[in-house]
């Protein structure tokens, strides 16, 4: 069976408490900071329950995907935005569709990320711009840590999400080698992942320690 549908099924289940969950965390920092490259018209892959609509302006345009039907009928309930709930390596979209794509902690989910890359690519505009995020592949002892703490169900904070690996960011390089899409910039974010370490990880981001912050965000443009 795919990954892709399994990781579906699994946020199937935990789509009702996601947003409880997910604002406990420090996530307006990476939302913050993709919502300053939108313009026009918009696709959030893996977009889950539509928490980073309420960080766009209003003149945008934004598409909310995801494969869990469940998430999709959250953002239905709680947002005013469309929806698709389909496969983010199989977009149902024509070529040249999106002037931005943002793909939030999602590609380490997907059966073939090379694939998915490719598609992003065919979906968005000439001189459109594609942000994504993903784990910092140099802090790997972190995917023990995140099985440890689910296990022990610390605060429940913790849910099983499915999330296998990390993603390198070269190997983020090689998928785009032969597309038309070029790294802009590259940022590390985030040392602690929880509200009240807010300022904390602001002055930590403009040390020699940022090599270390748990989230790659990468800028990119189609040519």
């Amino acid at each position: 069976m795919s990954n892709n549908i399994d990781v579906g099924k699994t946020f199937n289940k935990i789509a009702s408490t996601f947003n409880e969950v997910s604002n406990q965390y420090t996530i307006k920092r990476r939302y913050q900071k993709a919502s300053s490259f939108a313009k026009g018209k918009l696709l959030d892959i893996g977009g889950a329950s539509g928490l980073f609509l309420s960080f766009l302006n209003s003149d945008i345009q934004p598409i909310v995907l995801d494969i869990s039907y469940n998430m999709c009928l959250e953002v239905k309930l709680n947002h005013v935005a469309n929806v698709v709930c389909a496969d983010a390596e199989k977009l149902p979209f024509p070529h040249n569709s999106f002037d931005t794509v943002v793909s939030l902690e999602s590609i380490y989910y997907l059966d073939n990320p090379l694939k998915f890359v490719i598609e992003v690519e065919r979906v968005l505009k000439s001189n459109g711009v594609f942000v994504l995020s993903f784990y910092n592949s140099k802090l790997n002892f972190f995917v023990s840590l995140r099985g440890l703490l689910r296990r022990l169900k610390l605060g429940g904070m913790f849910f099983d999400d499915g999330n296998p690996s990390f993603t390198k960011l070269e190997s983020l390089y090689q998928y785009i080698e032969d597309t038309s899409l070029e790294v802009l910039s590259v940022e590390n974010v985030v040392f602690f992942p929880f509200k009240i370490f807010d300022k904390l990880n602001l002055l930590l981001e403009k040390t020699f320690l940022k090599q270390y912050a748990l989230f790659n965000m990468i800028t990119i443009r189609k040519q």
